[in-house]
């Protein structure tokens, strides 16, 4: 019988309960209880954390002892248990739960709903002599310490707010982090205390976040634990494998779909690599139900490949990118990622600060955490590029938001029009319209540079079509191709390969202008794209774009060898 799809579930107990599908990660237990004892895991958002953590509970709960059959008998674990299994008196919390907009009372509230919970399932006989959470704790763990009740410490989100307040206002995030009076920091003082005296009442911590910016500040960069967020042996720990992808095909009949399944799967949730010398990669948990839900509730692709759940914000990230109101170096950096899928830094850092984020080492290892890059190889430095079409739209969709802030605003849907008589009807008025948009609105002219920055910038719309699969320097016998438009839907008549040329105003002439038209044809003649993975048979139109500064000078479809 096949069981219900988990989509947008994290409850651990009625997946298993209610017969819901589960990827089972219990193998990786033991490895845990072999690493310190109070741990970091972060991850992007939308990749199976809070599920992670609710399984851990359900394991590790001395009140789930007699539920373990139920919970556990089709995993791995049930054939291979722990010593450690039903051993500690769980406390969770989940930052995620705190209203920024009245952070000190919610947080507060939030901590002493959970002592009050912590008291009431574990029938424990204390009275506290105060309301305040921090004197409340630590009576209570002082009490756990005397009565030999070892508690298990689980946060999930533990950064969620604090990032909600480094994004809506800088001052009150710097007062939460580093003021010694913040109730955020007394928390994590606590936390510290609970573990350092003999028959501590901690004995272990579990905290799940997505970037190390608020543990960095609100510990003065000392640890409280260990990062094991970029550790080989827990690349698996949360998101999909390959392996588990094909499982899940085969367990509600889509073998007949598989083909389609794993092409768009890899192209669009794929690509995830957490350690250098993990030799594959991972899916996002969150895509990969969305888009098995959609094929099996309406036996097609949905029509948006992108969950609206795991699209980031841009006035989440507004402020990297901005100093003194100018587009900064962050924001170049991000335009080069975008027009080159990939950046190079000399070292992936798991702790550092959000006072700290125009310092380029910091800000791509912010990206990581985002999981708007990931790791595609190391040598003597680290390459990271964007993972998946999914994640180009959305760096693409921040990039287009930043331009509307410097007053250059492209009307996408028009701008789409275009791109569909393009996909239909080979038409490039597209190119034209976005010239045009470019002469009108003098804004964007002062960033405008170099071939470079206008390839970004084409990649930048054109990556938010709905249409194609946008791809930037696609390797092939002979180079690299600019810009490939690949297409995502059978109804497209035409791919595209694009080839764009620039020239300077100082440096421009009509000779040289011929050159380049020549040059850019003779590239497009000698490309076999066929080469190209996972392209769609379509037949693909050769565009040759020559720009002079920001004008478009010449647009033409190269018929073929001249």
């Amino acid at each position: 019988m096949k069981k219900r799809l988990p989509y947008g579930l994290s409850d651990y107990e009625r997946i298993k309960t209610e017969e819901y599908y589960y990827i089972d990660k219990t193998h990786h237990i033991p490895t845990l209880e072999e690493a310190p004892d109070f741990l970091f895991f972060l991850r992007p958002r939308r990749f199976g954390k809070s599920l992670l953590v609710n399984m851990l509970i359900a394991y590790y709960d001395v009140n789930y002892k007699e539920k373990f059959q139920r919970l556990f008998g089709d995993t791995y674990i049930y054939a291979h248990p722990t010593k450690r299994k039903h051993s500690y008196y769980i406390m969770k919390f989940d930052f995620s739960a705190v209203d920024i907009t009245r952070y000190n009372e919610s947080f507060k509230h939030h901590l002493n709903l959970r002592v009050d919970d912590f008291v009431e399932r574990y029938d424990i006989d204390i009275s506290f002599k105060t309301q305040e959470p921090i004197d409340r704790l630590e009576t209570l763990f002082d009490y756990s310490s005397k009565h030999s009740l070892p508690i298990y410490i689980f946060i999930d989100e533990y950064d969620n707010f604090v990032n909600k307040l480094l994004v809506s206002d800088m001052s009150n995030y710097k007062d939460v982090v580093t003021t010694k009076e913040a109730l955020y920091k007394q928390f994590f003082t606590m936390l510290k205390v609970g573990t350092s005296s003999n028959n501590s009442a901690i004995r272990k911590m579990f905290f799940t976040g997505v970037s190390p910016l608020a543990l960095y500040d609100v510990t003065s960069g000392s640890n409280i634990g260990s990062n094991i967020s970029i550790n080989r042996k827990f690349n698996d720990f949360t998101g999909v494998t390959k392996e588990e992808l094909h499982q899940l095909i085969c367990h509600y009949n889509l073998e007949d779909k598989k083909e389609l399944i794993v092409t768009r799967c890899d192209a669009w949730y794929d690509s995830y690599r957490f350690h250098q010398d993990t030799p594959h990669t991972l899916y996002n948990s969150d895509m990969i139900l969305y888009y098995i839900y959609h094929l099996i509730s309406s036996q097609q692709e949905p029509d948006q490949l992108i969950d609206v759940n795991v699209r980031t914000d841009y006035s989440k990230l507004k402020y990297l990118v901005y100093t003194n109101q100018k587009l900064n170096g962050n924001f170049e950096l991000l335009s080069r990622l975008l027009r080159d899928e990939q950046v190079t830094i000399s070292e992936l850092k798991d702790n550092f600060s959000a006072f700290e984020m125009l310092q380029t080492t910091n800000f791509s290892s912010f990206l990581f955490a985002l999981g708007f890059v990931t790791i595609e190889k190391r040598f003597l430095s680290i390459n990271l590029k964007i993972p998946n079409q999914t994640i180009k739209k959305i760096v693409a969709d921040f990039i287009e938001n930043a331009y509307r802030d410097i007053d250059f605003n492209l009307q996408l849907q028009r701008f789409n029009e275009h791109l569909a008589h393009f996909a239909l009807d080979g038409d490039l008025k597209l190119f034209e319209y976005l010239n045009e948009q470019v002469k009108a609105q003098s804004s964007i002219r002062d960033y405008i540079e170099g071939e470079a920055f206008m390839k970004g910038f084409l990649i930048a719309y054109l990556s938010l079509n709905p249409y194609y699969e946008v791809k930037s320097e696609a390797e092939v016998t002979k180079g690299y191709v600019d810009i490939l438009l690949n297409p995502i839907r059978d109804e497209i008549v035409y791919g595209g390969v694009i080839e764009l040329k620039y020239i300077s105003k100082s440096h421009f002439t009509q000779e040289l202008l011929e050159q380049k038209i020549q040059e850019a044809k003779a590239q497009l003649a000698r490309y076999d794209i066929t080469q190209i993975p996972n392209l769609k048979q379509k037949e693909f139109l050769k565009v040759v774009l020559i720009y002079r500064s920001w004008e478009l000078v010449h647009c033409e479809i190269f018929q073929g060898e001249e």
